[in-house]
């Protein structure tokens, strides 16, 4: 059972199951660092992205491709779901929860669904779930991606668009969040905006950088981070500018986008 190791890495964990399965012995810190996911940003919308948020096939197969693997996704409606599993090797899919979507492995049907439920090792919570077809439709999206892994030639992956695009984006971020918090807003508009502006650089930015030991750093975005929640936990009165410093939100920014730099001209998987 391979456990998870960063906030949010439940997908990475059962990516490193997947794998186990095959004889690829693995972890998701392991995976995370190989394919440079603290270094990558990436952008839906007006939604920003980065560190565990980026968990589709595109990004995972920077870490499959060089070693002769590929990801695929299908996507199925929950309707047909359940019929698709019975006839499945394993795939890694998403369960609805209380707290979001949540990476599982689908292991086999024997009379009920068999899951490999990732989690941190010492959270108590079942690391093997059994579902009938009833709590499935219930803890599906209408149309479900199954993610199953294949063989494949080794290709050599570039990672240095993904760079440049990322040192771009990691500014856009900033200077969206800074039109944000320097305006006033009704209480309710800010709980939206945690995970389509504060996350990437306040949360999974993080972790990301503690992950590459780049502590220091993560420390500056921990104390912006702190003084978000300040806010967030009050009236939500004023504009949140007041309390969150915006100068070394953007200091702290450049800093991560020169560590992104750094990598540009060893960029290559």
């Amino acid at each position: 059972m391979k456990h998870m190791h960063f906030k949010a890495s439940c997908s990475y964990a059962a990516l490193a199951n997947l794998l186990e399965m095959i004889g690829v012995d693995t972890q998701d810190t392991e995976i995370a660092l190989e394919m440079g996911l603290p270094w990558l940003f990436a952008k839906d919308g007006d939604t920003f992205l980065s560190g565990p948020m980026l968990q589709s096939a595109e990004w995972f197969n920077l870490w499959f491709l060089p070693r002769g693997l590929m990801m695929t996704e299908t996507e199925v409606k929950r309707d047909a779901l359940c019929a698709r599993l019975k006839n499945s090797e394993p795939v890694m899919m998403g369960l609805l929860t209380p707290y979001g979507k949540h990476a599982v492995v689908f292991l086999k049907y024997d009379g009920g669904y068999r899951f490999i439920n990732p989690t941190y090792a010492d959270s108590g919570e079942e690391t093997e779930l059994v579902l009938n077809e009833n709590e499935i439709i219930e803890r599906t999206d209408d149309v479900v991606t199954l993610a199953h892994l294949e063989y494949a030639e080794p290709k050599q992956v570039d990672l240095k668009p993904y760079y440049r695009r990322s040192v771009q984006i990691v500014r856009e971020n900033v200077g969206a969040i800074e039109r944000f918090a320097s305006a006033a807003h009704d209480p309710a508009a800010y709980l939206p905006a945690l995970n389509r502006l504060f996350r990437p650089l306040l949360l999974d930015g993080i972790s990301m950088l503690t992950l590459a030991g780049e502590t220091a750093l993560a420390g500056r975005f921990t104390k912006l981070q702190g003084a978000l929640m300040t806010f967030l936990r009050g009236d939500r009165s004023g504009r949140l500018s007041d309390v969150l410093s915006l100068p070394e939100l953007s200091a702290a920014a450049e800093a991560y986008v020169r560590l992104i730099e750094a990598r540009i001209g060893e960029a290559v998987l």
